[in-house]
């Protein structure tokens, strides 16, 4: 027995058997059983201010999208457990300033249900990245920060505040 048709064998069924009700399971199902296709919200659905997903040593704070006089869409830090100055800025002249009230992320643009072009500053790093985001639904958005391209890059889903 050849080992190389074995393990790609493998390999497919264990992508087949991972990926499909992970895909499927989300989505409701139509009436007559049909899977619909996935939801396009408008683009004002993501303005509002927004619950950060809480990872190991960094609780939630929030964030507030607001739309820009030229169209683009806006990410502000409005709340932050623990505020800190934005010490790992690369202007040292905003060094001394609280990372709440600062613009994290910027240029957003709606696309066929995606925010797409975007930028996001990192206050633990003083980094800028790409970002992109899409509403999932009323009371969830995923949020994406990249390197140069989207494979490289770490994916949150953030709640609603209300």
């Amino acid at each position: 027995m050849k080992l190389r048709p074995l393990v790609a064998t493998a390999v497919t069924l264990f992508a087949c058997a991972v990926s499909v009700p992970a895909i499927s399971s989300g989505l409701p199902r139509t009436q007559d059983g049909a899977e619909p296709l996935a939801v396009k919200y408008p683009p004002e659905s993501i303005l509002g201010e927004w619950w950060t997903e809480a990872q190991e040593n960094r609780p939630s704070g929030k964030v507030k999208f607001v739309r820009s006089p030229d169209g683009t869409y806006t990410g502000i830090l409005t709340y932050s457990p623990d505020p800190k100055k934005d010490v790992n800025n690369k202007d040292p002249k905003l060094r001394d300033r609280s990372v709440v009230g600062i613009v994290l992320m910027w240029n957003l643009h709606y696309d066929d249900g995606e925010y797409t072009g975007g930028y996001v500053y990192n206050p633990e790093d003083g980094g800028t990245y790409r970002f992109k985001a899409e509403v999932l639904s009323p009371e969830s958005l995923k949020i994406r920060g990249y390197l140069g391209i989207s494979l490289f890059g770490q994916t949150q889903k953030w709640t609603r505040a209300h």
